[in-house]
């Protein structure tokens, strides 16, 4: 391994040379352009205008470059230094393409496809959105809440986790209803959320991504990790789903989203353009909500079809992933390597070698933790919960309660006894000595 202050020196190399790359700003629409389509009926397509990068790609490319020549060692750590030059280059490019289909050519290879297959399973990414997208709807989600009171709530939750360092704004231009950044999260201005929304905001943008960015930005050596190792994005939008379900507050509905991103991204990668997926999402999703969830598949590639922007796909695998890796590592009772995946921004395939960073002292410790590993014994209880479940077969026991239920159907009333037409409603009295059921 390599002296650390030179480790430092190409970490913070990376991260300067990659501040003007801001892949959301590049993309997202103004809100001049919902406005527009919608004067017209929703019946034509909407004409965004890319706005300026703030930079020259070739230059950025060019400075990556020169900067990946001179990391020159064959240990892991510069490797995955390297990678990460790579990657921005890639970044780059897509965004020099906006509006082409080779946009949507790079984006697939920065966030995926909506047909990946998992790594570490034969699970198909699109199965798993549409399983997602069928589950029932959500209730008692009304959205009473304004951005201003809910950035106050945010603000609130978030504070004594991290310090009290986190600030959280509203503003206009914002294409999802929230967004975090390195130390704030944004809300969208004139967006209204219900109470579990606001929860679940708090614990997704700022208890995961402005937390796993600031023990990033708080490393000794590798301060890359503010920014990421390659390939965190999946585990990092993975990550804040999961919070949200550790913590309680994820829904169904929220689910249901997920899924229909991912379906709406492949139907954009298969050809059909903004007006077709808009009135597919319309069939489930009111006008204005079908909308942003469009523009988050439009943006940066082509209203016309065939060449989305990849992202959303990335949250359905994601979450499978992290969970998984979750799963495994206290399974295992390896507390440690949770530890290290929380330490920055990193795939889950990368939390191993940041482990053993850990202990070599290149890497250290998170500084924050999130909500939900204030309790371990509770996370333990669910992985127990979950391990047991996985040895039965979801089919097989529908089936077993659908042959019954047909079995009951099959009977002719007049054949079936009083006491028997009733014997799952009756309890049965515990046998002299014993008691009922306790907790």
């Amino acid at each position: 391994m390599p002296a650390t202050d030179q480790l430092r020196r190409f970490s913070d190399a990376i991260v300067a040379a990659q501040r003007p790359i801001r892949i959301l700003r590049a993309v997202n629409w103004d809100p001049a352009v919902h406005a527009r389509f919608f004067r017209h009926d929703a019946r034509e397509l909407p004409r965004p205008e890319n706005s300026p990068l703030g930079f020259d790609p070739a230059d950025k490319v060019k400075e990556l470059r020169t900067l990946k020549r001179q990391i020159r060692g064959k240990n892991p750590v510069e490797s995955l230094l390297r990678e990460k030059c790579d990657e921005f280059v890639l970044i780059t490019r897509m965004l020099a393409a906006r509006g082409t289909r080779r946009f949507y050519e790079l984006s697939r290879h920065v966030f995926g496809d909506p047909r990946d297959r998992f790594p570490d399973h034969p699970a198909d990414n699109l199965a798993i959105a549409r399983l997602w997208a069928a589950r029932p709807r959500a209730r008692n989600e009304d959205a009473t809440i304004t951005a201003e009171e809910a950035a106050r709530q945010v603000h609130e939750l978030c504070a004594p986790y991290l310090g009290g360092k986190v600030k959280v704004m509203v503003r206009t231009r914002l294409t999802a209803n929230a967004a975090a950044g390195a130390t704030r999260v944004t809300l969208k201005k004139g967006a209204m959320f219900s109470p579990r929304q606001v929860c679940a905001l708090a614990h997704h943008e700022g208890l995961w991504h402005v937390l796993t960015s600031m023990n990033g930005f708080a490393q000794p050596v590798l301060t890359v990790l503010g920014v990421g190792f390659p390939r965190h994005t999946e585990s990092q939008e993975g990550g804040g789903i999961v919070a949200e379900f550790l913590t309680g507050y994820i829904t169904d509905e929220r689910y249901i989203e997920l899924g229909e991103r991912t379906i709406a991204v492949d139907m954009a990668a298969r050809g059909a353009d903004y007006l077709e997926v808009y009135r597919y999402l319309l069939a489930r999703f009111q006008p204005q909500k079908a909308a942003q969830m469009c523009e988050r598949v439009f943006r940066g590639g082509m209203v016309e079809g065939g060449a989305p922007f990849t992202k959303d796909v990335a949250y359905q695998r994601g979450y499978c992933r992290t969970f998984n890796f979750l799963r495994a590592a206290l399974e295992g009772r390896d507390l440690d390597i949770v530890r290290a995946f929380l330490a920055g921004k990193m795939s889950v395939d990368e939390a191993e070698l940041v482990r053993d960073l850990v202990e070599e002292g290149v890497c250290a410790g998170p500084v924050h933790l999130p909500a939900w590993f204030d309790d371990i014994d509770r996370l333990n209880a669910i992985v127990t919960h979950s391990v047991t479940m996985n040895r039965f077969s979801m089919p097989s026991i529908s089936l077993y309660y659908a042959r019954r239920r047909e079995r009951r159907k099959a009977v002719a009333p007049e054949a079936v006894s009083e006491a028997d037409a009733y014997d799952d409603e009756i309890e049965s009295p515990a046998p002299q000595g014993e008691e009922g059921d306790e907790n």
